[in-house]
């Protein structure tokens, strides 16, 4: 094989590697995000029912104490209503002892339904905290395993540009520049491989004794409709 054609086709294999190595480096921050994403949904819904639970503990704490006020309040109306020295104090402390009474009533029953509560999302919470606890080691592990991939496809990348840049330099200056205009012609993609009588990018039927010199691979042959360098690959013919 032509020496300058088998560099060329090296260089094209290194450049797709090195784009394709750019796509999935440039795709790698959504990635990531997507994984601690799908984390936090979970997460946020555990700590939406851990505050949920905590604020109805407090709530029942705070319920707690206006209860016993009101009970200190019941006791001390019972205390006036002994001590009552006319009718108007008398009558004073029974409306008070009453109404004290009534909110003693309601605040009991209010905390009961708050204990049933309490006792539902705490058992929520318990049941949850496992699977929460498990889930960030996953996401950790996921976090860690993509953090190497990551930088092994940069290492490879920078591996890669050497090796791209070696290739071009041992490239003759004709063969530099064409290789540079058709690549920014045909997209990055300079050489077609030829195949069954066609080039395999545009398709372009080629000659029988064109295709034959194509084979020989003794000069650079490039196609009649996409201008492309071709190369024939024995490998692929015979599988």
């Amino acid at each position: 094989m032509n020496a300058e054609l088998s560099q060329l086709i090296s260089l094209q294999e290194t450049d797709l590697e090195i784009r394709r190595l750019n796509d999935e480096i440039a795709t790698l921050p959504s990635r990531q995000e997507q994984i601690e994403r799908k984390f936090a949904d979970a997460n946020r819904e555990f700590h939406g029912l851990q505050t949920e639970f905590d604020a109805v503990k407090a709530k029942r704490r705070a319920t707690e104490a206006d209860l016993e006020t009101e009970q200190q309040k019941h006791l001390k109306f019972k205390e006036d209503l002994m001590k009552a020295r006319n009718e108007r104090e008398y009558t004073t402390a029974l409306r008070e002892i009453d109404a004290t009474k009534k909110t003693v009533s309601a605040l009991e029953t209010e905390i009961l339904k708050m204990m049933e509560q309490v006792e539902k999302l705490e058992a929520q919470v318990k049941g949850r905290t496992p699977e929460i606890a498990t889930r960030r080691v996953e996401v950790d592990k996921e976090l860690a395993a993509f953090a190497q991939a990551v930088a092994a496809a940069e290492a490879k990348l920078v591996a890669l540009q050497t090796e791209r840049q070696q290739l071009f330099n041992t490239l003759g200056s004709e063969a530099k520049s064409n290789y540079q205009r058709l690549s920014r012609m045909r997209n990055g993609v300079v050489l077609a491989e030829a195949r069954d009588y066609s080039c395999m990018s545009c398709r372009m039927k080629i000659r029988p004794q064109v295709f034959s010199d194509i084979k020989r691979a003794e000069v650079i042959i490039t196609c009649e409709s996409c201008a492309r360098i071709l190369y024939f690959r024995a490998e692929a013919a015979t599988s």
